[in-house]
């Protein structure tokens, strides 16, 4: 017998919290913990018909990215960014991180050896 779905809901995290960025720690911090929390309640509650998606954006077109004075690759648009979110939670996918390739980028250099890590993020930009 199908569960029934009793509620659905969706965390936003980063891909920032794939890997502690040296030009903005906090924000890294944060989105870490936001990610590992989502994954832990979809775990939690899934028995209960409860789904979470975790969503881990790249850099959308925003208030908060039109401040942004630094180069910001594979820069989506709000509409491209929701379209995804909204068929990523249709599907009921654990995680929906975009664009792809640097999903792809970032889980890479999340798994490098720290100190090589280190030094391929040393001239990122600060995120004020």
């Amino acid at each position: 017998m199908k569960k029934r779905r009793k509620g659905q809901i969706g965390i936003v995290s980063s891909l920032a919290g794939f890997r502690g960025l040296p030009g903005a720690p906090a924000y890294s911090a944060s989105k870490a913990a936001v990610k590992t929390w989502g994954e832990a309640l979809r775990a939690r509650h899934a028995a209960d018909g409860i789904e979470v998606s975790v969503i881990c954006p790249g850099f959308v077109v925003s208030r908060i990215t039109d401040r942004n004075e630094f180069p910001m690759p594979m820069l989506m648009s709000a509409e491209k960014a929701s379209g995804i979110i909204r068929r990523g939670l249709a599907r009921n996918r654990p995680r929906i991180a975009f664009p792809l390739p640097m999903y792809l980028a970032t889980r890479l250099v999340a798994a490098l050896p720290l100190r090589l890590g280190d030094y391929l993020l040393r001239k990122s930009p600060t995120k004020e």
